[in-house]
């Protein structure tokens, strides 16, 4: 289960690490005095985490995201929230893995051995 939260933890900082890094190699005119900065925040618990960032350019805010994660007895969530140009995008992703692991040793031919 942990391997499965890094994997989704390395994930989620590639999702986040990629439009930032593609803004900072855009090109620039020679006068532009733009500066910027991204701002990245990692916390880790004994079964959650969260993982945000927030990016400021020469006219302030620019934008950020961020992702929440927690392994239960049953499965994990996700949850987070991505903003940019005024607007912001939520969602939410539970999986139950309990239940479908019952669903699975239900199905015909599955428990006939």
């Amino acid at each position: 289960m942990k391997r499965n939260v890094l994997v989704v933890v390395f994930g989620a900082v590639v999702v986040i690490a990629v439009p930032a890094f593609a803004d900072h190699t855009r090109a620039m005119p020679a006068d532009s005095t733009t500066e910027s900065s991204l701002d990245i925040e990692l916390k880790l618990g004994p079964r959650s985490f969260r993982l945000g960032g927030r990016l400021f350019g020469g006219e302030g805010y620019a934008g950020g995201a961020w992702l929440n994660g927690e392994a239960r007895r049953d499965g994990f969530s996700l949850d987070g929230r991505v903003e940019r140009g005024g607007k912001a995008h939520h969602f939410r992703f539970d999986a139950d893995l309990d239940e479908w692991a019952r669903r699975v040793l239900r199905w015909p031919g599955v428990t006939d051995l």
